[in-house]
């Protein structure tokens, strides 16, 4: 009992003297509440210069990132297709009146036409003559380049002619066309065709806006897929092909129709005011039936940069040319011409 009662005692004793430090502990509890009190008017002082400086590192950031995130989506998007310069036009200080113009394509079959529009509303004759015509290669001549048509996925096409001669070489060919085939088209209008031959469907045709940098876009997208058959003729535009080369696609040219010059004997002793072409294949064959032509005040008005290289390698002078910025179509280009030349003096 009696060692209980000095462990009580002893534990009271520590108890006694433990209680004195607890209230001193509490002292420099107020102390504390004191310094953080003083350190909340810091902070006061501190979040009132705060903002400035993260509206400068806002503002910083957001002139950084935008750029970077605007350029990466138009290469994304937008394959980069190297313009070529535009030609030299000539037009002389007096312009000549236009009475009439020979267009180097055949008629338009619904007998609709800007040019006709044109001349009807100028007052000015307007003929239609097809320069050239087309023909399409022989099997045999075609299996002498080696081209097989049944290991290609992936095709190409830039017109109506090419669709149709496609579809001609794989019946004489007795070519099985596979249902799985993409085929990658220009146009809309030009993807249409694409019904009379086969069972049109979206996940398999692709179509731009008439323009090379779309079709290219949509070229990219798939070229994972395998290689790309280009069906052309033997007069093309290389355009096309040094772009596909330039983005490392794998493809192949196939001729499978010609561009052959038409006979214009009859026309050797008309003259016209104005002569339109598309294409060089049309002014090859204005040398084929004409060596000596001369040009003389006879105008010419001439769409493309391919069509353009070939009137100045026959030391021609253009008069009219499309597409520039000014003028994206040729009709609004030889419209603006003959309202100048036209015009009452």
């Amino acid at each position: 009992m009696t060692k209980k009662v000095a462990a009580k005692s002893t534990s009271t004793k520590k108890s006694a003297t433990e209680k004195p430090t607890a209230k001193k502990a509490t002292k420099p509890a107020k102390k504390a509440t004191v310094t953080t009190s003083t350190s909340k008017k810091e902070k006061a002082a501190s979040k009132v210069a705060t903002p400035t400086v993260t509206k400068q590192k806002v503002e910083i950031s957001t002139k950084i990132e935008k750029p970077t995130r605007v350029s990466t989506s138009k290469s994304a998007k937008k394959p980069h297709v190297e313009a070529k310069p535009l030609p030299t036009i000539i037009i002389p200080d007096k312009l000549k009146s236009v009475k009439s113009i020979l267009i180097s394509q055949p008629a338009p079959e619904s007998g609709k036409s800007p040019y006709i529009d044109l001349a009807n509303h100028f007052k000015i004759k307007l003929d239609w003559r097809p320069f050239t015509h087309v023909e399409g290669v022989k099997v045999n001549d075609f299996r002498k380049d080696k081209v097989y048509i049944e290991q290609y996925a992936n095709v190409i096409f830039t017109s109506r002619v090419a669709i149709e001669h496609y579809f001609r070489m794989c019946d004489e060919m007795r070519v099985k066309i596979n249902e799985e085939n993409k085929y990658f088209c220009i146009s809309e209008a030009i993807a249409l065709y694409l019904q009379k031959f086969i069972n049109y469907r979206k996940r398999k045709v692709f179509f731009g806006d008439g323009k090379l940098p779309k079709l290219t876009e949509l070229i990219l997208k798939h070229r994972e897929n395998g290689k790309f058959l280009l069906p052309c003729s033997n007069v093309r535009d290389k355009a096309l092909a040094d772009t596909l080369h330039s983005h490392g696609i794998h493809y192949t040219e196939a001729v499978i129709y010609k561009t052959v010059a038409s006979d214009l004997s009859d026309l050797s002793d008309v003259k016209y005011d104005m002569l339109v072409f598309f294409n060089p294949s049309a002014i090859d064959s204005l040398y084929t039936n004409f060596p000596k032509f001369s040009q003389d005040e006879t105008r010419l008005a001439i769409f493309g940069n391919f069509t353009a290289e070939a009137v100045n390698a026959h030391k021609l002078n253009i008069n009219v040319f499309a597409p520039t910025p000014e003028n994206p179509s040729l009709v609004d280009a030889i419209k603006k011409y003959i309202t100048a030349a036209n015009k009452k003096r």
